[in-house]
């Protein structure tokens, strides 16, 4: 991520253990009338019958574009080992995860995925088996924890190229509508996370009071303990939050959050958080080729590793996200340490300072 990393940043030009396409593109013909076929249409063909379901649900790119290739390498391992689709026990879920060596956060999507499937065929044949459910229930959707995650310097660069900084300040003059009032607030939120470390239950729970009048920093309160503690805020991330400040005072959203769902004030519901905020990333091109997942969680830990970049030391990491001991901060710096020679960041920094000529 490097040095230009910092306080002030200065705008740069421009999945889940599976290789994906980009093809976001259902099955021609497929739609509606495909994903409300019958039992027979799903087991004779479950590639197209899944991606009609894929397109009533809606799903963002990135998101179909990851369960479309989920849902092939089950069923390549289904022909594979001639075990019939849609006839898994949850034994033979398990036996897949295992055969595949996931981590626990993709073996999870797996059988949810699953569950989420066979959930909808179980509503046009009563008493369907759910071996998605039969194998979350018998534990063996568990595994090791992923490795902690963090975005790409690039993904870094994309996402505030593409997503925060386009923004700029509303019309004084004119009423935002309701898809501007959404959009400046999920933009915002995202600005939040990565801009200032801030937990999914922090941007919930934030209220005016706790951001400064120039958006460089938030002042914030644990719950547990009622310690206070305050995250500064990167310069790539103040123009969102001001931005959208500004569109929610001209809407005249009531309440003292910061994010509400709606201009009542209405808190935001966490779901909802998510999916908005994967959209974003979506959109930014972040999921496309991720092997380890992009969460708000990766998010506040690569706010952590910007500061790192930065030159701030762990204690000092610890503090700004409000981190319950100090120790933490060194545990996350390990962490990053240890994601840099994941991800081939180490090298690619040794490659370039080395000098001409040698390794």
């Amino acid at each position: 991520m490097g040095a230009r990393w910092s306080l002030v940043y200065n705008v740069p030009n421009e999945s889940a253990g599976v290789q994906v396409s980009d093809d976001p593109r259902p099955a021609a013909g497929t739609g509606r009338d495909l994903f409300e076929g019958n039992l027979a249409d799903w087991h004779a063909d479950p590639e197209r019958a899944f991606d009609g379901w894929l397109a009533v649900h809606g799903f963002g790119h990135g998101t179909a574009v990851v369960y479309r290739a989920m849902w092939g390498k089950l069923l390549r391992w289904s022909r594979e080992h001639g075990v019939a689709p849609l006839s898994w026990s949850a034994a033979q879920i398990g036996a897949f995860l295992d055969a595949e060596g996931l981590h626990k956060r993709h073996r999870y999507r797996y059988t949810r995925l699953i569950e989420r499937v066979f959930h909808y065929l179980s509503l046009q044949q009563a008493g369907l088996h759910n071996p998605g459910s039969q194998a979350v229930r018998a534990h063996l959707a568990d595994g090791d924890n992923d490795p902690t995650p963090f975005l790409l310097p690039a993904e870094c660069d994309a996402l505030v190229a593409r997503v925060l900084a386009p923004v700029t300040l509303p019309d004084p003059d004119a009423t935002p509508s309701p898809t501007a009032w959404k959009r400046a607030r999920d933009i915002a939120v995202v600005a939040a996370m990565l801009g200032a470390g801030l937990k999914v239950g922090e941007v919930r729970a934030l209220r005016l009071d706790s951001i400064a009048a120039d958006a460089s920093e938030l002042r914030l309160t644990r719950t547990d303990n009622g310690r206070t503690y305050r995250a500064p805020v990167f310069d790539f991330a103040r123009r969102p939050l001001l931005a959208w400040l500004a569109v929610r005072a001209l809407a005249g959203t009531l309440g003292t959050l910061v994010f509400p769902a709606l201009p009542a004030g209405r808190p935001l519901h966490a779901a909802s958080l998510y999916r908005r905020v994967e959209q974003l990333l979506d959109e930014a091109g972040v999921l496309a080729g991720r092997t380890e997942r992009a969460s708000p969680q990766t998010l506040r830990n690569t706010y952590g590793a910007l500061h790192f970049e930065a030159g701030a030391e762990p204690a000092a990491v610890a503090q700004y996200l409000g981190m319950r001991d100090l120790e933490s901060g060194w545990r996350l710096h390990a962490a990053y340490t240890a994601w840099q020679a994941r991800s081939g960041q180490l090298a690619a920094a040794a490659g370039a300072e080395s000098p001409a000529g040698l390794p």
